[in-house]
């Protein structure tokens, strides 16, 4: 009996761990006829930055401190990109779609991605994105809207980037003698990108009415800034604007404008949450900038800023100041404006004052509330003679803010990932991008968001005679 139980139990171990490998070797498959896109870390080379753990004495000599048992639960959520994804404290190591692995959807449908990450207590986030978005379009909650014909795969990544693969094909419903519905309008998925030189995104569009079918074709204007592709391949070739005309066979037409930048400037964003940071192996690693965090509310001032500052100022690393808000109307908007003003007054940032507005209060508010809270945060800052710059994730400002309303000051978008993944999801300008929320730079312990910022802000705020400078 004894010998029959030990059997037993040999058995379902052995087709428990089989059933395992098959699930492995499926995701494995799905990777290899999709490999991975190259993550903006990597496309640039000399980003990644050592992580010398060598321990070596603080700026200040001042030893490391635990986080403050008095801060405060909303003080916890106060860093930049809180809003667009949660802090992780259990990556998964491995991850799998539940839903169809390779779906056959019609034309207009909509397909919810399913999937489950190991282990089961992981409170990891994932990132979706549409290898081809003229077919299927992804947003952020992973709901797929198909708008074309073809195959598309929507990638479905971790925070540590384990990826998993959904391959979704659609057929043409009228290669069986089915009447085509007659293409009235070509819409691009987005109507300006901003690329990098020497990269590339695909153009997505959509034709309506949903369900109709036509060739598309794509044109570049100015094929010495960026070139386009039958397929709709953007490549950025040198600085400047150009448009991408697509249309279709019968003639519809529509524009999407096209900047390509080469320039730009990496940095970092930091709070207490870095701790003590050795502001002299960040200056080694190539951090162009440092957006220290001053405040937030109208009464916290974040305990590491004298530090933080200091670091910066003594090895020459240029900085600006960021304030995260909690304002519900424009009168606290004013209140926390001139407390942030107070708080960073004796300083000469090189780099923009920044609103930093994220909490989640702000969905339940009109977009003329929310757009009314910041213009009056800003006109303090500008009033007060300060550069000042507003900082969300992309789909804080695309759901909650009129952007047209905010077209006078400069953005500071939050979208981790690529630059496809940014253009995706955010169709407004910007001057600087945090594309990362868990970067490695040597002199800080864990992890940092990690940013590029497009435009010379140090030229532009001393020749203007701003920030005190």
């Amino acid at each position: 009996m004894k010998d029959l139980l030990l059997r037993s139990i040999a058995f379902m171990t052995a087709f428990i761990m089989a059933v395992s490998m098959v699930s492995i070797n499926i995701s494995a498959a799905e990777e290899d006829e999709y490999p991975e896109d190259t993550m903006m870390d990597e496309i640039f080379d000399d980003d990644i930055v050592d992580t010398d753990n060598t321990e070596e004495t603080a700026d200040d000599n001042s030893p490391k401190t635990a986080k403050n048992s008095n801060d405060t639960e909303e003080d916890q959520e106060s860093v930049p990109g809180s809003n667009e994804r949660t802090k992780v404290t259990k990556p998964a190591n491995r991850i799998r779609i539940t839903s169809d692995l390779k779906p056959v959807l019609d034309l207009g449908s909509t397909y919810q991605i399913k999937y489950s990450l190991y282990p089961a207590q992981s409170d990891d986030y994932v990132t979706y994105k549409s290898i081809n978005p003229s077919v299927a379009m992804v947003n952020d909650d992973g709901l797929v809207t198909v708008v074309g014909v073809g195959t598309a795969v929507i990638r479905v990544k971790t925070s540590k980037n384990l990826i998993a693969n959904l391959k979704i094909t659609v057929p043409d419903p009228y290669a069986k003698g089915k009447n085509n519905k007659k293409v009235t309008k070509i819409t691009p998925v987005n109507d300006n990108i901003t690329l990098r030189k020497g990269s590339s995104v695909t153009l997505g569009y959509i034709l309506y009415p949903i369900g109709a079918y036509e060739e598309v074709s794509f044109s570049s204007e100015d094929t010495s800034v960026a070139t386009v592709s039958s397929k709709g391949l953007i490549t950025g070739v040198s600085d400047g604007t150009t448009n991408i005309i697509l249309k279709t066979k019968s003639g519809k037409k529509a524009v999407c404008s096209v900047n390509v930048y080469s320039n730009y400037f990496k940095g970092i964003d930091v709070s207490k949450w870095q701790d003590t940071i050795n502001w002299k192996k960040v200056s080694n690693s190539g951090i162009d900038f440092a957006m220290i965090r001053s405040s937030f509310g109208s009464t916290d001032v974040d305990i590491k800023l004298k530090q933080n500052v200091k670091g910066c100022e003594k090895y020459d690393i240029p900085y600006g100041f960021y304030h995260y808000t909690y304002a519900k109307t424009v009168a606290e908007a004013k209140k926390e404006a001139r407390f942030f003003l107070k708080t960073i007054k004796n300083y000469s940032p090189e780099y923009p004052l920044v609103l930093d507005i994220e909490e989640s209060f702000y969905n339940s508010m009109s977009r003329k509330q929310v757009t009314d809270i910041i213009t009056a945060f800003m006109s303090e800052l500008e009033n007060a003679g300060y550069y000042a710059m507003i900082y969300s994730s992309a789909k804080f400002l695309t759901d909650n803010t009129y952007m047209d309303k905010l077209t006078k000051y400069d953005i500071w978008v939050a979208c981790w990932g690529d630059e496809e993944r940014l253009i995706s999801n955010y169709d407004y300008h910007y001057g600087m991008w945090q594309y990362s929320s868990t970067g490695k730079v040597s002199g800080i312990d864990g992890e940092v968001d990690l940013n590029y910022a497009f435009k010379d802000y140090p030229q532009r705020i001393r020749s203007n005679g701003l920030n005190n400078l």
